[in-house]
């Protein structure tokens, strides 16, 4: 594993990456006690799901912007930041802002050939309910995907986020990467009712 303003040295089970100048990605960065956006290298990596799953230490943004709860910006900018990943719910790109890469969902490295399916799944957070398409194994259900270590981060697409804080503060993004360690309880959609805007009430 390598950190993540590092070039070096590389999981040699990490996917390769793309040769050619540096490639960076805007993205947000959601906690309980911190929203900011900025810009992350992706090193050898041709997609930001395989570089955070791939790297370990502090997050590196540059540009990085402080955020308000409802995502609105505030005048505090730092050219570098490191953000602890344990203090990370989840890292959001806006849609105009996700790789074409990410739409990738074949197999993985452990099984290549293995075709996902795509399933819409809420995700409660301390801090929010997150509806969206995860792609899974056609044979995992909710217990199996809740219960699996790995990996950390798990990418989810066309998703809208609601504060759990105060319920008008509606977020959408392309792609989001939750982490695990921060899920308090997860369901599928169907299974689901309520508010159109996040298909759960809460009320």
């Amino acid at each position: 594993m390598m950190g993540w303003g590092s070039t070096g040295p590389i999981d040699p089970l990490g996917p390769p990456g793309p040769i050619g100048p540096e490639r960076r990605e805007t993205i947000e960065l959601v906690g309980p006690h911190l929203r900011v956006s900025g810009e992350i290298s992706l090193l050898r990596f041709s997609r930001l799901s395989d570089l955070v799953n791939h790297t370990s230490g502090f997050v590196k943004l540059t540009g990085a912007q402080l955020l308000r709860r409802n995502g609105d910006p505030t005048g505090l900018v730092v050219q570098e930041l490191m953000v602890n990943p344990d203090e990370i719910t989840f890292i959001g790109q806006k849609e105009l802002d996700v790789s074409t890469a990410e739409t990738g969902q074949v197999g993985g490295m452990d099984r290549p050939l293995m075709q996902r399916v795509p399933r819409e799944l809420v995700i409660f957070t301390a801090g929010h309910t997150l509806t969206g398409t995860i792609h899974l194994f056609s044979e995992t259900d909710v217990a199996t995907f809740v219960d699996s270590p790995d990996p950390r981060f798990v990418p989810v697409t066309l998703v809208t986020a609601r504060s759990l804080a105060d319920r008008r503060v509606i977020s959408h993004f392309g792609l989001v990467l939750v982490n695990r360690t921060q899920i308090t309880a997860a369901s599928l959609r169907e299974m689901a009712g309520g508010a159109a805007e996040t298909g759960v009430s809460v009320d």
